[in-house]
Parts: C-alpha cells; structure tokens; sequence
C-alpha cells in the first residue's frame, strides 16, 4: 500500500490520488463547490492578537471527491480539520520566500478508501470488518488494528481452525493457540503473519498508547499478504507456461499456429 498517500495532508489544488472506492480504476478529486470550512475560533478576534501568527488558524471541513472515471462517477463524502501552512520556494533571482497555504487531513470518508486490496473470494464477513476497519483508520489506528486482529480470526474459523475446545465446548481457544497449536499445516508458511497481525491487535486493545498509522499500515500490509495466500494463491499456470517454452527453447508451437 502507499502509505504517504493515506498519511499526507492536502490543499485544494493539490488533493492526494486517492483510488475511487467503487470502481477501482479512477482517481478521487474534490467538487471545488462542495468545498466547505470553518474556523475553530474567531478568526477576527484571533487576528487582534499583537502576536498573532497565521499558524495559529485551525479549521474544521467537509467536502465531496467524486471519481474522474467518466464511467463511474463515485462520490464519497470526507470530513476533516485543517491548518495554515507555509512551505518554502524559491523566486526567478534565487531568493527564497515563504508561501502560505491552507493544508487539510481527512479523518473519515464515507463509503470508505479501500487501504489494500482484498480478493474477491475473500469471505462477505471479513470484507465487512476490514471495511470497518478502514472507516477508523484515520480517526484511531488502535481501533481500525483491532479490528484487522478480529479479521484473522475470521479467517482461521472459515479454514475450519476450531474457536471452541472440542472437550469444552463453552470454552474459547485462544487466538495464540489456534495460530499456534491448531493452523493446518498448507498455512504455516503465513503462521509468522497471522501472529504479527495478532499482537499489533493486541497493542491497540489493551496499549495504553494510541498505536501509529505506521503500525496499523503494518497490520494491513501483512492481511493483505494473508488474504492473498488463502483466499486467492498463485495459481501454477505461469510454473507450466515456463515449462512449456523451456521443452520447446522457444515459442511454443502450438501459439505460432494459432496466430
């Protein structure tokens, strides 16, 4: 996943590339007329301050992305809060100058971005939570990881990894030891993910600190990998088309008379 693209502030004309949640395929871009701010305080009173700064300007927002995909038209609604900036450029004669913007970062959009990519065959369950999970992502890393962590364990029950004893059926394995004791062995190649994912899990349940959207990106990046192995492995057709074009030393016959 990019990850500066989900962590990055944006301006009005420099909105980030953000991929349209229900296609795919276009980019998301602001409806400059949907473009809504407010200030948080009394902008005329703050500006009477003697040692006022513009930094000191923060604002609250809502706006609408709508994909450039002609075909598509999606919208998504995104709030946020924003702040005055300044970057640093250069003139014609080489000499530096500050330049003030107003820099915005997103804390919900609705529907949500999709942060990784999740294989169509993957379970509607699990589609849902890691949707919900999205949906927090920018307001609460530690929550939206939790919930990658609830995830894992939906995969393991579909792979049929029991989540109750079979001597007790009321008691509850724990996810340690079902990735641990109980993980089929065509999974253990993903057993290091599937406990990665569960203690950055655990960090964002009972950590008192507020996980980083590093951390979190951490935990998608590794789900991603995991949905990947189970739920849509490489197939061996490029193993065979290999081994095919290796016996001929070359084209293979078959396709040169066919085209």
């Amino acid at each position: 996943m990019n990850r500066t693209l989900y962590k990055q502030k944006f301006t009005l004309d420099n909105s980030p590339d953000y991929n349209c949640p229900k296609c795919n395929i276009g980019l998301l871009r602001i409806q400059k007329d949907s473009f809504k701010e407010y200030t948080t305080c009394g902008l005329d009173e703050m500006q009477k301050h003697p040692d006022f700064e513009p930094e000191w300007i923060e604002y609250i927002f809502n706006c609408v992305f709508e994909c450039n995909n002609d075909r598509c038209e999606g919208k998504v609604l995104c709030t946020g809060h924003g702040s005055v900036g300044f970057d640093i450029d250069v003139d014609d004669y080489g000499q530096q100058y500050q330049e003030w913007d107003d820099y915005y970062r997103p804390l919900f959009f609705h529907p949500n971005l999709n942060l990784i990519i999740i294989p169509e065959d993957t379970p509607t369950d699990i589609k849902k939570i890691l949707n919900q999970s999205f949906e927090l992502f920018f307001t609460s890393p530690s929550a939206a990881a939790n919930l990658v962590r609830i995830a894992i364990e939906g995969i393991l029950t579909d792979q049929g990894v029991n989540l109750y004893s079979k001597k007790d059926g009321s008691k509850k394995i724990s996810l340690h030891s079902r990735i641990e004791d109980h993980l089929p062995d065509k999974y253990q190649t993903i057993k290091e993910h599937l406990e990665a994912v569960k203690w950055l899990g655990n960090a964002g349940s009972h950590s008192g600190e507020e996980l980083t959207p590093n951390n979190t990106m951490d935990a998608y990046e590794l789900i991603e990998y995991i949905l990947s192995q189970v739920y849509a492995p490489p197939t061996n057709n490029l193993n065979r088309l290999a081994q095919n074009i290796n016996k001929s030393r070359g084209p293979i016959k078959s396709r040169i008379l066919s085209n």
